[in-house]
């Protein structure tokens, strides 16, 4: 396991084109198994989130995300894949479906790149566009 850097920036654009966009920065660890890679962070404390652990799988073609804790949620991400799956709270159950229409996964400038596009529906609605872009990177520790 090598310690990393996760950056995420993710926007969304809802129906009448009103664009919303967050950037979240997260220390994490990664590591490589039979041709798959795997990124695993917690989620922020005082976020939505708080209390949970995503790890991030990928390789040429998919890219599944998995949270596990406060919430439970498996989103699986493939140019032309329709994915439904259920957002987990400990309130309630949201139904959520991804339809993946750009998915690319490359190494750039010593980082993996994951840049995915969908759209997002929940409860059977449209919620919006959405974009994110995943950046990983090896954490360089400075000794004194």
């Amino acid at each position: 396991m090598q310690n990393v850097q996760i950056r995420v920036v993710s926007t969304v654009t809802d129906d009448v084109n009103n664009t919303l966009t967050s950037e979240n920065i997260y220390k994490g660890t990664m590591t490589e198994k039979n041709g798959k890679y795997y990124c695993m962070y917690e989620e922020e404390k005082g976020s939505d989130l708080e209390g949970t652990k995503t790890t991030i799988k990928w390789d040429q073609e998919h890219v599944i995300l998995l949270r596990c804790g406060s919430l439970n949620h498996r989103q699986e991400f493939c140019e032309g894949l329709r994915d439904a799956s259920i957002y987990q709270t400990p309130y309630m159950e949201i139904p959520i479906v991804t339809d993946t229409k750009f998915l690319h996964t490359y190494f750039f400038n010593g980082a993996w790149c994951l840049e995915m596009e969908y759209a997002l529906e929940h409860s059977g609605a449209r919620y919006g566009d959405m974009k994110i872009f995943i950046e990983i990177r090896e954490e360089i520790v400075r000794g004194h």
